[in-house]
């Protein structure tokens, strides 16, 4: 039974997902820093509560979409729930989030294409009135740690889709965004 208590509107759910994949394994990969936790280097999916029982996403099978809370938490391993300080960026997010419902998802992961990916869509709601950007972007990692080598997934992935491989270009990630602990109230596994 899902303990969802605690959780408010405006919430981000970071999640380690259940479905191993090669993909999810990449992201997590692509994501991961030494010297942190477990649970964070797993995390490989990020999506908003907007209360009512719901969650928005951007998923690779149909883009941004809303979804059950209870159906979102499910898939996962771990789900950990952030809470920001600032309450003028939550509604604002909020509204920003509702907007690209039905957007598609951003396969290729570059900053300038068409649709969102999980973090970009939480990058792109949580913006200062200002429309700054409230999380800070980093420059994009699809290599192994230990290696620094393209790992082989993304290779072959944007060989398939046709595109180069964003490396160091301006983005987000759902770890990248977990790690920036200054910017949260309150962070805690959803049980």
């Amino acid at each position: 039974m899902l303990k969802n208590n605690n959780i408010q509107c405006g919430d981000i759910i970071f999640q380690s997902l259940k479905k191993n994949n090669a993909f999810n394994g990449a992201v997590s990969l692509s994501g991961a820093a030494l010297n942190t936790d477990e649970i964070t280097n797993n995390i490989n999916h990020v999506g908003l509560y907007v209360g009512n029982n719901t969650v928005i996403e951007a998923t690779q099978n149909y883009g941004v979409i809303e979804q059950s809370l209870t159906d979102f938490v499910c898939v996962a391993k771990y789900n950990i729930i952030a809470r920001i300080h600032d309450v003028g960026i939550i509604k604002n997010a909020l509204k920003r989030a509702k907007t690209c419902l039905g957007s598609p998802y951003n396969h290729s992961f570059h900053p300038n294409a068409n649709g969102f990916y999980c973090s970009e869509l939480i990058t792109y709601a949580f913006k200062t009135e200002q429309g700054n950007d409230y999380f800070e972007l980093y420059p994009m990692n699809f290599k192994n740690l230990i290696t620094k080598q393209i790992l082989p997934y993304w290779i072959d992935y944007y060989l398939s889709i046709k595109q180069i491989i964003p490396q160091g270009e301006l983005g987000s990630h759902p770890q990248q965004l977990l790690r920036q602990r200054h910017l949260f109230k309150t962070i805690s596994i959803l049980e």
